[in-house]
């Protein structure tokens, strides 16, 4: 009896047991659960800013991109860091002088290059033809009263070159020696001549960008002097250097290449 009753408790033991274990073995709760890992990447987006006619990098152009701002040094470059992968960003590029230009780009590499270039607002070529119009006007017009307009036309910072043909043209009061120059020689020129033409021709323009340019091209002068009105005819090579300073064009630097005067 005793064996036959350890050997029903036993048997008990072991189903309550294997109940039990049934009951306990959830594979949702044995086995953990995998999340999905996101990675976040980012990169640079760089390039240079440029006038789209010369090429030429531009200075002082302001870069934006996702509410970041960069101002381009002398050599155009820009460069943002650490921006999300994204295939909606905006590069936006705004300078006074230029267009305002705004490029749509997808971003999923570690680094991106962008090429930007820069239309300007005004044409500089259609700008210094109408400078030189102005400027025949105002010489030719013989009118103390627009002497300062006359000097307006020069930067603070002009100066003539110093080769000789350049220095014998100071001399004989053709071109102002530098900015100070420039109402003494105008006014010495409106008191000794009594009839003036500046023809200014064959104009060849080398823009660097909207700021800056040299010119060269053939002055021809005619003149009348004093009350025997003697004719006088100047033809020379120029060289004109202008910067944009504000709004309008300036002469920074004036060079005669040749001068032939005839008495």
């Amino acid at each position: 009896m005793t064996f036959k009753r350890n050997v029903w408790l036993f048997c008990v033991m072991y189903m309550v047991c294997l109940f039990a274990c049934e009951e306990t073995e959830d594979p949702t709760e044995i086995e953990p659960k995998l999340e999905e890992t996101v990675v976040v990447q980012y990169g640079t987006v760089s390039g240079i800013v440029t006038d789209v006619g010369s090429g030429q990098p531009i200075l002082g152009a302001t870069v934006t991109l996702q509410g970041l701002s960069v101002t381009t040094g002398a050599d155009g470059v820009f460069a943002f860091h650490g921006i999300l992968y994204n295939d909606a960003h905006t590069l936006s590029v705004a300078d006074v002088d230029y267009k305002l230009y705004n490029q749509p780009f997808a971003l999923s590499q570690p680094r991106l290059v962008v090429e930007v270039a820069l239309t300007p607002l005004r044409d500089p070529a259609v700008e210094v033809r109408e400078f030189f119009d102005h400027f025949s006007d105002l010489l030719e017009s013989l009118d103390m009263d627009n002497i300062e307009a006359i000097r307006s036309l020069f930067s603070e910072t002009y100066v003539a070159a110093d080769d000789p043909a350049t220095l014998f043209g100071v001399a004989s009061g053709i071109i102002p020696e530098n900015y100070e120059d420039v109402i003494p020689a105008i006014t010495q020129l409106f008191e000794e001549y009594v009839s003036l033409e500046f023809i200014f021709k064959d104009i060849e323009i080398d823009v660097t960008n909207a700021r800056k340019m040299a010119v060269t091209l053939r002055l021809d002068i005619n003149a009348e002097k004093g009350e025997a009105r003697d004719l006088r005819e100047l033809k020379a090579h120029c060289k004109f250097e202008f910067r944009r300073e504000g709004s309008d064009w300036k002469i920074v630097y004036w060079q005669l290449f040749e001068l032939d005067i005839r008495l």
